[in-house]
């Protein structure tokens, strides 16, 4: 399948802030852990936001943030990044957190409190235009808003025929209600899934019957499903030849943290397609730029193009 050039990436939903916590083991229930180490970072929907930036794609966040402290570390970052906001802020309420407790093996569980991101309306949003050349991302958080969700969905029945909408459900994808899931579903050129959340939106976590139980969901033609496998591959498929997989290796590494790994495949992926890379080669580099983060304490860890290149250049030695 031939692939899409996008111009910009644009993140309809939330940034909001990490407030992370490197714990030995999680606490049992009822119980408590000391932390070796917190840190708070900005994070969210930054994470592909960056990873894309990083990539040399343009982006912009078509989201609010709030006005209190947490919101001004996220606009101070983003503007660091160079990556407008194209909504105000709300003056009445903060950028909502979420606390990141991180294991020794890099794995994260997470506890989101939502803030200002979490309240965009059909009022708020109907200004934003996407351009013919988008890439418009989504992800499953906003869809479990009760205000976001449905005006989100109710947005995207209007972006032009040719924009890419990219749709990742994220952990929480069993608590994102019917019709926003649905409507977005039907709309989505791109659905990125780590293994749980394949199990939990296709009843199995085997990527062939995986890929033809979602193929059936997604309602546009030569839709691609990407399958994140860890440190086993990616595996991707075109809805239009379900029986047909295109396994991409993924480099092994071994794990510090994490936090914000298919976020940065996410942005790398679409970042290549700008580059004008192909499938294969745009899925080889988000496996390769998704290794790399991993190595990274922290959550916008997404490496430049450039640390791309010398990652594989150094592999093949």
């Amino acid at each position: 399948m031939s692939a899409p050039r996008p111009g910009r990436l644009l993140l309809v939903g939330s940034v909001l802030v990490d407030i992370r916590m490197a714990v030995p083991a999680l606490p049992e229930r009822g119980g408590d852990r000391l932390a070796d180490r917190t840190d708070v970072q900005t994070g969210g929907g930054f994470n592909v936001l960056v990873a894309a930036v990083r990539n040399g794609m343009p982006a912009a966040l078509a989201g609010r943030l709030g006005a209190g402290p947490f919101g001004r570390q996220a606009r101070e970052d983003l503007d660091a990044a160079g990556i407008p906001v194209l909504l105000d802020a709300d003056p009445n309420a903060d950028t909502g957190f979420s606390v990141t407790l991180i294991e020794p093996d890099g794995e994260r569980t997470f506890v989101t409190s939502p803030g200002a991101e979490s309240v965009l309306t059909a009022e708020r949003l109907a200004p934003v235009e996407a351009r013919p050349d988008d890439a418009v991302y989504v992800s499953g958080y906003d869809l479990c808003y009760p205000r976001s969700g449905p005006a989100i969905a109710g947005w995207l029945r209007g972006l032009p025929p040719s924009a890419l909408l990219v749709f990742d459900p994220g952990p929480v994808l069993d608590q994102i209600p019917a019709g926003p899931l649905d409507a977005v579903l039907a709309r989505t050129d791109v659905l990125t899934l780590n293994q749980r959340e394949t199990a939990l939106l296709a009843a199995t976590d085997d990527p062939a019957a995986a890929a033809r139980t979602l193929a059936a969901r997604l309602g546009r033609a030569g839709s691609l499903i990407v399958l994140r496998r860890g440190p086993a591959a990616t595996v991707a498929v075109w809805t239009a030849r379900p029986g047909e997989l295109l396994r991409v290796p993924v480099p092994a590494v071994t794990a510090v943290d994490t936090t914000g790994a298919g976020d940065t495949h996410t942005g790398v992926l679409i970042a290549a397609l700008h580059a004008g890379h192909d499938w294969p080669e745009a899925l080889r580099r988000a496996g390769v730029g998704a290794a790399i983060s991993v190595t990274r304490d922290g959550s916008a860890t997404a490496p430049a193009g450039a640390d791309i290149d010398a990652f594989e250049v150094s592999s093949r030695r």
